[in-house]
C-alpha cells in the first residue's frame, strides 16, 4: 500500500494548497505529527497495523515541512516511499539514528533549505543527548531556514518534542527555542508535541513574543484535543501538539486531523496542519 502512495504524494505536490485553482498569495504548508514509537505494545494499534494509515495521512496532506516526533529509524525506513522527495534534517535524540527522531522533513520541490541545525534542550544544547533541568528524557529541537517561492525572506521552522514530565524543562525548552529563533532573525514557526496545552507557561513564553497557535487563532471555539490515547476520538481535553506562528507570518488555515480507518487511529496523537503566509508591511 505504501508504494501506491508515492504517486499520491507526487500528484498532491502538483496541486495548489487546498485544491484551489489559484491562491491569493504564496503559502507554506506545515504539519506536526507524533507517530508513536514503533516498538510500543499497543495491542490493536501496534505499528504494523498503523503504518499504512500514517503514510496515507502524510501523502494526502503533502506538507512542505513535516515535523515528526517519536519516530524510530525502522519506522522512517518503512515510510521512505511516502517521504521520497523530502530531505531529512536532524539527528535522532541519542545522536545519529539512535533513539527517537523529532526532526524535520522538507519537501525540496516546494522550498529551498537555506540553513539548518539542531540542539538539545538542556543547559548544554550543543552536547549530544544532554538532558536538561527536571526532564525525564533527553530532548532536542531541529531547525531549518527555508525559502518559500514568492516570500520576500526566509522562514525559520522548528520541529521539537518537549519532555512529558518535567515542567521546568518544558518552560526552559520554550525559552531556549524562543531565544534561538530571535537570534536567527527570521519569521518563525514552531511545531511539535509540546506536552502542554494553550495557556501553560511554556506556551505563554511564545505568546509573550507574539506567537499565536494556528488552531486557536483560526478556530477559537475548537474543543478537540490532540492526544487521543488510541481511544478518545475527541483528542482529550487539551491540545498538546502545536503549530505556533511568530510575528511576520499568519496562518490562513489550520486543522486537527482526527482520522480513523476501521476504528484504527494512525497514532495516539492527532496531527495538526496549517497553511502559513508572509505578512508584508504595507502589502
Amino acid at each position: 500500500m505504501i508504494r501506491s502512495l508515492v504517486a499520491a504524494v507526487v500528484f498532491a505536490a502538483l496541486l495548489p494548497a487546498g485544491g484551489a485553482v489559484a491562491q491569493e498569495s504564496p503559502e507554506l504548508r506545515v504539519m506536526t505529527f507524533n507517530i508513536r514509537y514503533g516498538t510500543a505494545d499497543d495491542g490493536d494499534h501496534v505499528w504494523p497495523n498503523r503504518r499504512d494509515i500514517v503514510a496515507d495521512v502524510i501523502a494526502r496532506e503533502a506538507p512542505d515541512v513535516l515535523a515528526i516526533q517519536e519516530a524510530l529509524a525502522f519506522q522512517l525506513d518503512e515510510l521512505a516511499p511516502v517521504l521520497e522527495g523530502y530531505r531529512k534534517l536532524g539527528q535522532h535524540r541519542d545522536g545519529g539514528t539512535g533513539g527517537e527522531f523529532s526532526g524535520l522533513y522538507v519537501r525540496t520541490a516546494a522550498v529551498e533549505v537555506v540553513d539548518d541545525g539542531e540542539f538539545w534542550l538542556s543547559p548544554t544544547p550543543d552536547v549530544v543527548a544532554s538532558r536538561g533541568w527536571d526532564a525525564a528524557l533527553h530532548r532536542m529541537a531541529v531547525w531549518a531556514d527555508v525559502q518559500v517561492p514568492g516570500f520576500e525572506g526566509a522562514v525559520r521552522v522548528y520541529g521539537t518534542h518537549f519532555d512529558h514530565r518535567g515542567e521546568e524543562a518544558r518552560i526552559e525548552s520554550a525559552r531556549l527555542i524562543a531565544a534561538h529563533a530571535r537570534d536567527g532573525g527570521h519569521p518563525t514557526v514552531v511545531m511539535g508535541d509540546l506536552n502542554v496545552p494553550d495557556g501553560s507557561e511554556a506556551i505563554r513564553t511564545f505568546a509573550d513574543l507574539g506567537y499565536v497557535s494556528a488552531v486557536t487563532a483560526l478556530h477559537p471555539g475548537e474543543t478537540r484535543g490532540t492526544f487521543n490515547g488510541f481511544r478518545d476520538p475527541t483528542g482529550g481535553s487539551g491540545r498538546i501538539d502545536h503549530v505556533l506562528v511568530g510575528p511576520g507570518l499568519e496562518a490562513v488555515s489550520a486543522r486537527i486531523l482526527d482520522d480513523r480507518i476501521d476504528g484504527t487511529f494512525p497514532s495516539d496523537h492527532f496531527p495538526v496542519t496549517a497553511r502559513v503566509r508572509e505578512v508584508v508591511p504595507g502589502g
